[in-house]
């Protein structure tokens, strides 16, 4: 299993760039809330809009992601040699790691940037690492979707990324007040209803991949 993990860790770091290229997204998205709001309102949008645009991340990431394992042959070495279930879940962890980087990057930016208080900073991390592991599961359905059917499939985005939007709502009701503790409690049972069956989902398409 661990050299499952790491071999997905090399591609998305080497090949696809994944680190790199969301720390920038990140920083885009930090930086450009300064310019569309008031001096004013940007403390109060900033450090909502820097954590709610992590799932904007992940859209561009669910399009190719298991097709292009699919059109280079190494899913299919993949499950000649190990299953479904252990496929998904290291290229889970890989993605969630990857992401993870570039938000403990991003972190300190935001803290600087928009001179926070302590507790809504541990607000924006926890709201980060909830928002992060939502969001790999369902690019990870989406792209597994995609790979199954092969063809019509540009519209999966849109059908099932929307079931972030609860904990994107509550993830800025809690860094506006981060005293609300249950605000926190409720998203974390959001992703152990979501995250599982995604993970299911995800193992059973990859599984029957070839047998359409």
């Amino acid at each position: 299993m661990k050299a499952i993990i790491k071999h997905e860790l090399k591609i998305q770091n080497k090949i696809n760039n994944l680190v790199k290229y969301t720390a920038i997204f990140l920083i885009f998205c930090t930086f450009s809330i300064t310019l569309i709001n008031s001096q004013e309102n940007v403390q109060t949008f900033g450090i909502i809009f820097s954590v709610i645009c992590i799932p904007l991340a992940f859209i561009g990431l669910t399009h190719g992601f298991i097709k292009a394992d699919i059109e280079d042959g190494s899913l299919e070495n993949s499950l000649a040699s190990s299953n479904a279930y252990k496929i998904i879940f290291a290229k889970y962890i890989a993605l969630c790691i990857c992401t993870l980087i570039s938000f403990v990057l991003i972190i300190p930016i935001i803290f600087i940037l928009y001179d926070i208080r302590v507790e809504n900073f541990i607000a924006i991390i926890f709201s980060g690492i909830i928002l992060i592991t939502l969001s790999a599961s369902l690019a990870l359905l989406t792209s597994s979707v995609q790979g199954y059917f092969r063809t019509n499939t540009n519209f999966l985005s849109i059908l099932i990324m929307p079931l972030i939007i609860p904990n994107i709502i509550i993830s800025g009701l809690f860094i506006q007040t981060p005293e609300d503790i249950y605000l926190a409690t409720i998203m974390f049972g959001i992703n152990l209803v979501i995250i599982p069956p995604s993970m299911y989902l995800s193992s059973y398409l990859l599984e029957n991949i070839y047998n359409i």
